[in-house]
């Protein structure tokens, strides 16, 4: 994503032609929500989470790869927490430190690996672990009491040392060893309430100084350790926000094919649950006039984005009926017929239909939900009428053959008529695998599987969801998996190099947000960009998304970031979407996956 503001750094490299090849960026870490905003140097940024709200953060290469990854140290229990930048997720926790101290990491000794310390600024101390091990390798005295400490490699020798500000006069003491003494270098930056932090910011092998200044919602940057004004400087306009920096791994999509080349590509979009409660259809009534069921005005908003899609797939949940009589709602679900032409018209290609209430209305229902797709032009997977028609669905993308493979992981109790088990797909990983296996070798080149499984009102993935995903996305004959049923946001996750979407919400139901089912209103459309390899397989690039919210009484299906964007939308609605936006952010991200970015941002 690109931000609006962020141009200096850019500016700054111009000037150090010569310079080494990464550039520290500047990272904000929002302590109320754990949020990390990383600003990279092309004027673009991303966001992921990472620890609990009221972590001090730091960051540092934690396993010596030469890319930087979060860290947070929990005051209250001593523990830091290191994210491992492979899986986004606390690979190494120990224990050091107490309240009231500061967490520094660094190269400490030289070896290319960064390790943790902390600084008491009561007493001026400091102590460094050379390894991620509890306890301490080295320990001295530099500073006064209410001395800030930061951490840098301020003569260029390899090894990070301490800097001191000392916010009452606002002067900086550099200290170049690990040794009880006085600063040997020291200059006037920044004032009080300043906080301060140190990077290679023009890629010169030398760390200086910054500050985030939170009266003036400000970033000042200085490319020399002297008594100077700052050379850049750009807005940041969350005052409480923490500044850490590092050489992180920025996200950078491969480039389009060149003019004349073979490679091949396509845009999946995909959206969460299609969960008609009674409310939802006698509102389409409503819009029909008393005439039938009009779902279109609901799908209205999100038409543009699901129809610029290469190939689009809805999760329907629920069984429809061919003349929209004996319609049904919670616990066994029948919906409208007119459903399915809604669906069709919003620009969607395909529909998973494997789920925990596909089998509501039996074995007619299947037939009758089929026989509605057939005729609304809708293709399908995840059930069948008969044994010829259970195989993998295959569909042709831009030239590109595409595998649909959908399960559900149960029934809600009920059971599939004996011998009939292509009336839907149950879940088992063999049975997954073989399939993929048969869309391969009968000419899939992209394989996507939809999963309807884990825990209802559960943001987190379970255990099982995860061991499902890793054996899945383990076989070559796998490329990517979209998750349903929780009916609320669940992260972006990655195996490998490949994603899986665990979980998309609601995206058209009336569910709405209570003491348990916090977030049924939100989905999200994923929109995942699919190209050729060089060794002419297919993966997904990158993921876009589009966070949504349906809107109580219309059931419209709002775009979030668009409608908070229209000046025309309402004071409580607008309440509404940005507390919609920022649960989805901090869901959706929770696993901190690179690639993974909204489509456009509330101004």
């Amino acid at each position: 994503m690109k931000h609006r503001l962020l141009t200096l750094l850019a500016a700054v490299l111009a000037l150090a032609p010569g310079a080494a090849s990464s550039a520290d960026e500047p990272v904000f870490v929002d302590p109320d929500t754990a949020r990390w905003q990383v600003e990279h140097v092309d004027a673009s940024f991303d966001t992921f989470y990472f620890g609990l709200p009221g972590d001090l953060p730091i960051s540092g290469d934690w396993d010596c790869d030469g890319i930087d990854s979060a860290g947070m140290w929990r005051s209250e229990t001593g523990f830091m927490y290191l994210q491992d930048d492979a899986t986004g997720v606390a690979q190494e926790s120990l224990f050091l430190g107490e309240a009231g101290h500061v967490p520094l990491a660094g190269d400490w000794n030289g070896d290319g690996c960064d390790t943790v310390g902390v600084y008491d600024p009561s007493r001026g101390r400091v102590w460094l672990s050379n390894d991620l091990e509890p306890g301490f390798d080295v320990s001295y005295f530099f500073g006064i009491p209410g001395d800030r400490a930061f951490v840098g490699d301020f003569d260029e020798d390899g090894i990070d040392e301490i800097g001191l500000h000392r916010e009452s006069s606002g002067f900086v003491y550099l200290r170049m060893t690990h040794s009880t003494g006085i600063a040997n270098s020291e200059f006037w930056y920044g004032v009080g309430g300043d906080r301060i932090v140190t990077g290679d910011w023009d890629q010169d092998g030398d760390d200086t100084v910054a500050v985030f200044r939170p009266s003036a919602q400000r970033f000042y940057i200085q490319n020399e350790n002297v008594t100077a004004f700052a050379d850049a400087s750009y807005p940041y306009l969350l005052p409480h926000a923490l500044p850490v920096s590092g050489n992180f791994q920025e996200f950078v999509p491969p480039p389009p094919p060149p003019p004349g080349s073979r490679a091949r590509s396509f845009t999946l979009a995909a959206s969460g649950d299609f969960l008609i409660h009674s409310a939802v259809y006698q509102a389409a009534s409503d819009y029909a006039g008393g005439d039938g069921y009009d779902f279109s005005p609901m799908l209205e908003p999100i038409a543009p984005i699901v129809g610029a899609a290469d190939f689009a797939i809805c999760h329907l949940e629920v069984p429809l009926s061919p003349d929209s009589t004996n319609l049904s709602s919670y616990p066994q679900f029948q919906s409208p017929a007119e459903l399915a032409d809604a669906i069709a018209g919003a620009g969607y290609d395909s529909c998973s239909v494997a789920s925990n209430h596909t089998i509501d209305k039996g074995e007619t229902g299947v037939r009758n939900t089929l026989g509605v797709l057939d005729a609304a032009g809708l293709q399908h997977a995840g059930a069948a009428r008969g044994p010829e028609e259970d195989v993998p669905s295959l569909y042709d993308i831009n030239g590109v053959t595409v595998g649909h493979l959908s399960y559900t992981y149960g029934l809600n109790g009920l059971v599939v008529p004996s011998g009939k088990g292509y009336l839907v797909n149950v879940t088992g990983t063999d049975q997954i695998l073989a399939d993929a296996a048969w869309a391969k070798q009968n000419g899939a080149e992209f394989v996507v599987v939809s999963m309807h499984w884990g825990v209802e009102y559960t943001v987190d993935p379970t255990s099982t969801q995860r061991q499902q995903a890793e054996a899945i996305l383990a076989s070559p004959d796998v490329d990517f998996i979209l998750g349903h049923h929780a009916h609320v946001i669940q992260p972006i996750g990655r195996v490998g190099n490949e994603y899986v979407v665990y979980g998309m919400g609601n995206f058209l139901s009336n569910q709405r947000s209570g003491n348990v089912r916090v977030g049924t209103e939100d989905g999200v459309i994923v929109q995942a960009k699919v190209w050729e390899q060089p060794d002419g397989t297919f993966s997904v690039s990158y993921i876009d998304y589009t966070p949504t919210y349906v809107e109580a009484g219309t059931f419209r299906i709002l775009p979030v970031a668009e409608t908070l964007n229209d000046p025309a939308t309402s004071t409580d609605l607008a309440a509404a979407l940005q507390t919609s936006w920022d649960r989805t952010q901090q869901r959706i991200h929770r696993l901190g996956s690179i690639g993974v970015t909204p489509t456009s941002i509330p101004q």
